[in-house]
């Protein structure tokens, strides 16, 4: 496909607009959607320059002067909104058109394709959608340690202790992509007359903004491009507790710590979580917890989701619940039952690809500021608790407990999931309890 290179042609004078731009702007895709209207228009207006994350948050989507994109996301997930929203409107009312704006992956320079549909310069040559994809050798899902290959292979004796092996997929940091938001004052006004269920209200409408934190699990690199996972080391001044890495180090020399990959299934939940809140107008912000703040309680609501594993920097948070997701993620575990005995929830495994699993929605108190924490932590999929808390039936379901207790705000609940493969069948609410601070 021809790309027509954006430094050949000048902008547009004032009050003139390409006719590529024009029928974009008036189609129904961008109707209704003023931010991602302003900012494709800023960024045709200056498709000859190399704009950064600064000059569009503050020139064209009204952002103040300390605007710091290394903390807030929000350039780079409009962007990424708009690359999607632009293919969806070249799938659908513009498939006929010649010519076509694209804004491939790694940058915010928009362009102007002809062509048909053989592809985009948003895809690599091969069609794919330009991941860098990273596979993981290691056991079974709990064999410690898990060892990530990257560019080069590592022959020795690492290898020979790993019985097994399975492939989990892992995104870069690009994979930003997969979240969608809007941040602007005209979005918070298309989404006032969206009611949220009671449980949502109440965690979202307390005056402060709100924070999804995705997890960025631990990984060790070397220079030689040679990455290395033990998942039960989640801080790096523990990694000589690892047999294994140490003997990496021996080898290899002192690696450098590597947060760059997220877990795609962690990405994909919390893409739902994030469009489910989308049209509520409620300010949220996505980060990992590589780069989230450490006074973030103080300010803002939290929503964090993972595996204790993943959760580790939150563990003096997950340290006050009474259900407690045990380190070999099989079981839920009550250490502070109320009728006295230690009640578990397993995991049953029905076939190789069938199982059950149980899971811990948490409700807490956050700051003095009186913001509010949301735990979402899981034996398995994140997915299957995110399912849970954006359906009809789970919220029902957590709405008639709380009523049940007093209309509680804070709680903890244990849900179990039913899953085939990686797809969640159903979730249900097994055991509901009022939060009660640990004496």
């Amino acid at each position: 496909m021809p790309v027509t290179n954006s430094n050949s042609t000048a902008p547009e004078t004032d009050g003139e607009q390409s006719p590529e731009l024009i029928q974009v702007l008036g189609s129904r895709a961008f109707e209704k959607a003023p931010t991602l209207r302003r900012l494709l228009t800023y960024l045709w207006e200056h498709r000859t320059e190399e704009v950064g994350e600064y000059a569009i948050a503050t020139e064209a989507l009204g952002r103040k002067a300390d605007f710091e994109p290394r903390v807030d996301a929000t350039v780079r997930v409009l962007v990424s909104r708009l690359r999607q929203r632009l293919k969806e409107f070249y799938e659908a009312d513009g498939s006929s058109l010649p010519a076509r704006l694209v804004i491939p992956l790694g940058s915010h320079q928009l362009q102007v394709v002809e062509g048909e549909r053989q592809g985009s310069p948003e895809l690599g040559e091969s069609g794919d959608l330009g991941l860098e994809l990273t596979p993981v050798l290691g056991g079974s899902r709990f064999a410690a340690p898990a060892l990530i290959q990257g560019r080069s292979r590592y022959v020795g004796q690492a290898v020979i202790l790993i019985q097994f092996v399975v492939i989990l997929i892992l995104v870069c940091s690009n994979g930003w992509m997969l979240w969608e938001r809007s941040r602007s004052a005209e979005e918070a006004e298309r989404g006032a007359g969206i009611h949220l269920p009671i449980f949502w209200e109440r965690f979202l409408q307390n005056g402060k903004s709100t924070r999804i934190v995705l997890p960025t699990p631990i990984f060790f690199g070397w220079s030689n491009g040679f990455l290395a996972r033990d998942v039960n080391v989640n801080e790096y001044s523990k990694m000589k507790d690892s047999a294994t890495l140490s003997k990496l180090s021996k080898n290899l020399g002192t690696p450098a710590l590597a947060q760059q990959y997220f877990a795609a299934s962690d990405s994909l939940a919390l893409l739902r979580l994030d469009r489910f809140l989308d049209p509520t107008g409620n300010r949220i912000t996505i980060s990992t917890t590589a780069d989230s703040p450490a006074d973030t309680l103080d300010r803002e609501n939290l929503i964090a989701t993972g595996t204790p594993r993943t959760l580790a920097p939150f563990q003096s948070i997950l340290d006050r619940l009474s259900f407690q997701v045990e380190p070999d993620l099989e079981q839920v575990t009550d250490r502070r039952p109320t009728g006295g005995a230690v009640r578990i929830f397993w995991t049953v495994h029905e076939s190789p690809s069938r199982f059950t699993t149980p899971g811990i929605i948490a409700s807490l108190p956050g700051g003095p500021a009186g913001t509010h924490v949301l735990l979402l932590v899981t034996t398995y999929y994140t997915s299957a608790l995110v399912s849970y808390l954006t359906s009809e039936n789970g919220m029902k379901e957590l709405q008639n407990a709380q009523h049940a207790h007093g209309d509680c705000r804070y709680f903890e609940a244990v849900i179990v999931s039913e899953i085939n493969g990686t797809t969640e069948l159903r979730s249900k609410l097994v055991e509901f309890r009022p939060y009660q601070a640990k004496p």
